[in-house]
């Protein structure tokens, strides 16, 4: 099957046990650590929201209560606004600057 240039392009939803979650290390101040990205998460109530993983509410950080670690702007928990994150996709590239 013919694949056209733009469809390579476009992000895809994947599952959600696949997203990046940056880390590699215990302490941010380790080398080894790597920021974890922003994503595009689908909720389990249909909403779509921009996050990221935070190791400090995952299981063995000490803001661990229940593994529900996705932040979104403002510090909030995915889960608490939106439920479950099902799936997820790479953000797109933003617009070039003109100038």
């Amino acid at each position: 099957p013919e694949r056209n240039a733009q469809s390579e392009k476009t992000p895809m939803w994947q599952p959600i046990d696949t997203a990046p979650k940056g880390g590699g290390a215990e302490m941010v101040t380790d080398p080894k650590w790597v920021e974890p990205p922003h994503v595009l998460l689908f909720c389990s109530d249909g909403m779509q929201c921009v996050a990221y993983w935070d190791w400090y509410y995952a299981k063995g950080g000490r803001g661990y209560t229940d593994g529900h670690a996705w932040i979104i702007r403002g510090g909030e928990r995915v889960y608490d606004v939106a439920g479950e994150a099902t799936h997820w996709m790479p953000l797109p590239a933003p617009p070039k600057q003109e100038g």
